[in-house]
């Protein structure tokens, strides 16, 4: 597995995690709950709870890491991956130029930050360290 192949693994995974929680942004509510904000489809009465957080800085936290934000996030990150594997392959076509190599190794940098976040994960290997 290459490094964009992982990237696209773990993408693959927080999305579906985050479609699971319905995709939907949270917010934070009184005494440190957090709920859906807006409430799921269909759903006549009260916003959707998530979670009851220990204090208010808890929840904020948790209500800013909401699925909707995830959603974008990866979404995000794809583009950049998509960007790294175009420039990859016009590069492959022999469309070398110093600055086109520069600018590959400058991508190819930034998806090692990308992976960072999962350096934990059994499959991230050591080289891909910025």
């Amino acid at each position: 597995m290459d490094l964009v192949e992982f990237l696209r693994a773990r993408l693959a995974r927080d999305e579906q995690i985050a479609r699971d929680c319905s995709g939907l942004a949270w917010k934070t509510g009184p005494s440190g709950t957090i709920h859906t904000d807006p409430r799921p489809p269909g759903d006549p009465g009260d916003a959707a709870y998530v979670a009851k957080a220990e204090n208010g800085a808890y929840a904020e936290h948790i209500a800013r890491h909401d699925p909707s934000r995830t959603l974008a996030q990866v979404a995000a990150v794809r583009q950049i991956l998509d960007d790294y594997e175009k420039q990859a392959w016009i590069l492959e076509q022999g469309h070398r130029t110093p600055e086109t190599e520069a600018a590959q190794v400058i991508r190819e940098n930034v998806l090692r930050r990308l992976a960072l976040p999962y350096a934990s994960h059994p499959a991230y290997r050591d080289d891909w360290r910025p």
